[in-house]
């Protein structure tokens, strides 16, 4: 089981516990939020009593999504090949997150709440402009991310605790220097490599599949045949835009609207200011002396404050963001002039106005539609929880979807042929997205024919279904699945043809034949490489693969299974350089060795704290094969 972990990357293993996208507080600072779990929610990570359940997966899986969609944009296709992958490492990270868990708790190492607020108050992307921790700042940042205040903790414990069990044991180990010359010879290593593919894609089939075998391969495959179970369903959906509509704001709640959220209709007056910080007023004076002469504003930062570049540009601020000492010098500035040394708590200070841009406000009258929309908006929210419970009442007391439909005046739509895989066979392109979501799906798959659903909430509104008809799995005739046998068969024998190609050419090859001849015994298009240091790719291996076909010996084949591919290489030649290693390089080669194996020795750690403890995942929940 453990041995499972070592097929994701441990990326965490060499990240500071600092290191943290964070950020949402609860506990320490009042913020609220929690994540909810389904009815059916089910552990699939247990270590001894910890548990990992399968909402915790699914909210991480769907995070990650997101996150992925955030970096390459909402139009990026999640493949399925993606999402497993995605799943698989999301599962291996939180059953090593177990591990160690259930080692803090047998081993009583905890983390107190006032570590965690040190840490916090540390984070240098929550310090203001003076260097001290700023609330308002942290929680700017926290209107970024969609973390809630418990995780970012619990995440925070992990990786000190990590930080603990896993980094500090390992951090002492060195290399004794006796291992700088075979740290040279590897660095200096090069190796030629022989590798022909053998695709089953592009092999011939000498005959026609039979009357025989294709009657046979649709008994024996029937389950790949199969019409599976689909349903009819009537529903209608009502959106908080509709429930807006009948919402019509006075004057007054106007006003108020357009005065607490002033600073979404008033944009204060932003500068784009350079900064120099001194010890003393002499330095600033010197600097000043440099400026008034002609000096460039970034050289004298640079010559006599000794700051680079991103430590003197400050970016656009308003005149909030300035500490009370600097505001006032800032602002009376016109663009390109600069203050006289400034005196504040951290020193002496001269700054720079390099551009202006003006105060922007749009006004009330400006502002009016805007502002009503928002209003309708926010009531709609607040109503939608009190029109779903009078939906689910009018249910209760006999009501049926043309009852509903006809009291909230919206239209009933149909699905046809919906089947629990998400596709369908018909619907309005308006409602596609709604019919195939998840909760449309499983509401659906849940109720008899005639019966009709509880409301289901979504991102827009809420939603009703009801089941009209059931259409039962069935077997596909014969006559319709005649060409999906026939590619099934052809496939197969391909393979097969593949298998018997392979175990021919390593029978050849252990026998001591030269490549080149089985090669073109077997038709194969036989390629050599260049000279490859380690780690060099060919042929699309994988870094995994090529670690080990580097570490075979001259005419020693390895086979890799590549999708439908095989891939057979032979190292053919080792080349070696005679070069002398650099001092400099030379560091560069322990410090890489040094990091190699404090990865394998932490990965070792991990392994033996996971074998003291019973594990089981379970991945058949997640669509996979339990370890």
């Amino acid at each position: 089981m453990i041995t499972k972990i070592r097929k994701f990357q441990d990326s965490w293993l060499v990240k500071g516990i600092l290191a943290l996208t964070a950020l949402s507080f609860m506990s320490l600072f009042g913020i609220s939020g929690y994540i909810g779990h389904g009815k059916n929610n089910r552990a699939i990570v247990r270590v001894d009593d910890v548990e990992i359940m399968q909402d915790d997966i699914n909210n991480q899986l769907n995070e990650q999504i997101q996150t992925t969609r955030n970096l390459f944009g909402d139009d990026m296709e999640i493949s399925d090949t993606m999402r497993t992958a995605m799943l698989y490492e999301i599962v291996q990270k939180n059953l090593v997150n177990a591990i160690l868990q259930k080692t803090a708790q047998d081993n009583n190492v905890s983390i107190s709440d006032e570590l965690v607020r040190k840490i916090i108050y540390s984070q240098p992307e929550f310090m203001d402009a003076s260097g001290q921790f700023s609330l308002e700042k942290m929680r700017r940042m926290l209107s970024l991310t969609g973390w809630s205040e418990q995780k970012y903790i619990e995440t925070l414990r992990r990786d000190v605790i990590k930080q603990h069990l896993v980094q500090s044991p390992v951090e002492g180990i060195t290399l004794p220097k006796a291992i700088n010359p075979y740290l040279s010879e590897l660095d200096g290593q090069r190796k030629v490599f022989q590798f022909a593919v053998i695709d089953p894609a592009k092999l011939k089939v000498d005959r026609k599949i039979s009357a025989e075998e294709i009657e046979q391969y649709y008994q024996d495959f029937a389950p790949q045949f199969e019409e599976p179970e689909n349903r009819d369903v009537s529903f209608i959906e009502l959106s908080v835009d509709q429930l807006a509509q009948n919402i019509v704001p006075d004057d007054l709640e106007i006003q108020e609207y357009y005065q607490n959220n002033i600073s979404e209709f008033v944009i204060p007056e932003k500068r784009h200011v350079l900064q120099m910080v001194f010890d003393d007023q002499a330095t600033a004076d010197k600097a000043e002396a440099a400026l008034n002469a002609g000096g460039d504003f970034f050289k004298v930062a640079q010559d006599i404050a000794k700051q680079d570049r991103a430590t003197t540009d400050l970016g656009e601020v308003s005149q909030d963001m300035l500490i009370a000492d600097m505001s006032e010098a800032v602002f009376d500035l016109k663009k390109g002039d600069y203050t006289l040394p400034v005196k504040s708590d951290m020193g002496w200070h001269i700054m720079k106005v390099t551009s202006i841009t003006p105060k922007k406000e749009t006004s009330l009258a400006s502002a009016k539609g805007k502002i009503i929309e928002n209003i309708r908006k926010e009531q709609a929210y607040e109503q939608a929880s009190d029109v779903i419970s009078e939906i689910e009442d009018k249910l209760g007391a006999g009501a049926g979807l043309e009852d509903i439909a006809s009291q909230y005046n919206v239209k009933i739509n149909t699905a046809k042929g919906l089947k629990d895989d998400g596709s369908v066979k018909s619907v309005v392109a308006a409602f596609k997205a709604l019919v195939i979501s998840d909760d449309f799906v499983d509401t659906a798959f849940s109720y008899n024919p005639g019966e009709i659903s509880q409301v289901m909430e979504n991102d827009t509104g809420f939603a009703i279904l009801r089941v009209d008809n059931i259409h039962d799995a069935r077997q596909k005739e014969l006559a319709d699945v005649k060409g999906e046998i026939e590619k099934l068969w052809a496939d197969n024998e391909k393979n097969a043809i593949a298998q018997e190609i392979l175990a021919d050419v390593s029978h050849d090859l252990e026998n001591g034949d030269k490549f080149a001849d089985v090669a073109k015994r077997f038709n194969l298009d036989l390629k050599t490489t260049s000279p490859l240091k380690r780690g060099e790719s060919f042929a699309g291996l994988t870094p995994s693969q090529l670690i080990e076909v580097y570490q075979e010996k001259e005419g020693t084949p390895k086979v890799f299974n590549e999708d439908e591919r095989v891939i057979i290489v032979v190292p053919s030649k080792v080349v070696r350089s005679k070069a002398r290693v650099s001092p400099e390089k030379m560091d560069a080669l322990r410090a890489s060795a040094q990091a190699a194996l404090s990865q394998e020795m932490a990965n070792e750690l991990i392994d033996a704290y996971g074998s003291e403890y019973k594990i089981r995942v379970k991945y058949k929940y997640l669509g996979f094969n339990d370890l």
